[in-house]
């Protein structure tokens, strides 16, 4: 029983402080915009970071291909040659294809919530993903927590069966707006200069 109470500990603080990682239920979404709480333009570079699940250079996705997500064969790795910086965030494509692909559209390919669980920001947090880990719905790439914690994408088929996909995505699209909201009104107390 303490193993218990001691995973389930475990869990609560690793949602609240590490971002983790589909069949599409009956109801398909309206086409989804990507979630944020500003208009993307009015987003600044340093505040996506901020936000963006990304490393300390600011690469999204641990360095895999958003294109690649849509292909049959699955998600590749991206290549530093195909590398593209959009507003602040890296992006890594397998082909030169890919890369004029998403510059063309970007908003089109972005992850939605910034590259975090999608599962996780239903409940107002942001963990880590299993970039393998994922699910289309909608031309949209949602990412999981896969881990020693769980499969966080199971919950979201389990959600998704239940309640269908449109019903799962506006619950993930609210929970993305809270906190990029925070986000924001911290970004914005943060004093001039400050990095």
């Amino acid at each position: 029983m303490p193993h218990i109470a001691l995973a389930a500990l475990l869990l609560a603080l690793a949602v609240q402080t590490t971002p983790p990682a589909s069949d599409p239920g009956k109801d398909a979404p309206s086409a989804t915009p990507p979630a944020a709480s500003a208009p993307a333009d009015a987003t600044p570079a340093a505040l996506r970071r901020k936000s963006f699940n990304v490393d300390e250079t600011g690469l999204a996705l641990q360095g895999y291909d958003p294109i690649s997500y849509l292909d049959k064969s699955g998600p590749k790795e991206g290549k530093k040659e195909f590398a593209f910086v959009h507003r602040g965030i890296t992006y890594r494509f397998a082909t030169a294809e890919n890369k004029a692909k998403f510059e063309a559209e970007p908003a089109k390919y972005e992850p939605p919530y910034g590259g975090w669980c999608a599962w996780a920001v239903i409940d107002g947090d942001k963990v880590e993903i299993d970039p393998m880990n994922y699910e289309v719905i909608d031309g949209r790439v949602y990412l999981f927590y896969k881990g020693w914690l769980g499969n966080a994408k199971k919950k979201w088929d389990d959600k998704l069966k239940a309640e269908g996909a449109k019903k799962t995505v506006t619950a993930a699209d609210s929970g993305w707006k809270k906190l990029a909201d925070a986000d924001k009104k911290a970004f914005d107390a943060e004093p001039k200069g400050a990095k």
